[in-house]
């Protein structure tokens, strides 16, 4: 680490000035800035890297804003936890502005995390803004686990058709290849010779 330390190019991370954004994703430097702050899934004792994860908005889009104080990132299934249990009788989340996340569970027991890059670099600590949000509550008519995407398929089924598909592409390649091998064969062979 220390050679590598040495012979680094630094990039300062510039903290976002707490303006929102428009549009539901972030700009890069938002996201960049979101990825370093936390640097791992939020959900309680949950450490899938930010490369493995999506950021989600606390309050959702359109009811809350693209900005640093209400986007952390989560995993896919943790994402989709949050997105389709959410409400009365599921989960919900809240985000201070320093990038603390309050995750309440079904059952009431609340679990606090905080972001892993800030607590190692305290300038990413800093609060980004305090946010203005009304809360948005789902009806409890919704059933949002009807709109939950729903596999087809199982993971096996997948990766069989997926490896069924790679081997006749690879059929296929080699086929016309020896086609190719056998025009080229006969092309050879009934060419006249040239004397010299």
């Amino acid at each position: 680490m220390r050679e590598l330390a040495a012979t680094a190019t630094l990039k300062p991370l510039t903290v976002p000035s707490g303006q929102r954004e428009p549009g539901y994703r972030p700009s890069a430097g938002l996201a960049e800035f979101i990825r370093w702050r936390d640097l791992t899934c939020r959900w309680p004792g949950c450490n899938r890297p930010v490369e493995k994860s999506d950021i989600d908005h606390t309050v959702p889009w359109p009811y809350g804003p693209t900005h640093p104080s209400n986007n952390k990132p989560y995993c896919r299934t943790h994402h989709l936890i949050k997105t389709f249990y959410t409400g009365i009788g599921g989960w919900t989340d809240q985000q201070l502005p320093d990038g603390t996340v309050i995750l309440t569970a079904p059952t009431g027991h609340m679990y606090t995390t905080e972001p892993h890059g800030a607590s190692m670099f305290p300038a990413l600590r800093q609060p980004t803004g305090e946010l203005d949000i009304p809360p948005h509550m789902v009806s409890p008519d919704t059933d949002r686990s009807a709109m939950m995407p729903r596999r087809k398929q199982t993971r096996e089924q997948d990766r069989r058709d997926r490896i069924n598909a790679e081997r006749r592409e690879r059929t296929e390649l080699i086929a016309e290849e020896e086609r190719q091998r056998q025009a080229w064969l006969g092309l050879r062979l009934t060419s006249p010779q040239r004397s010299g």
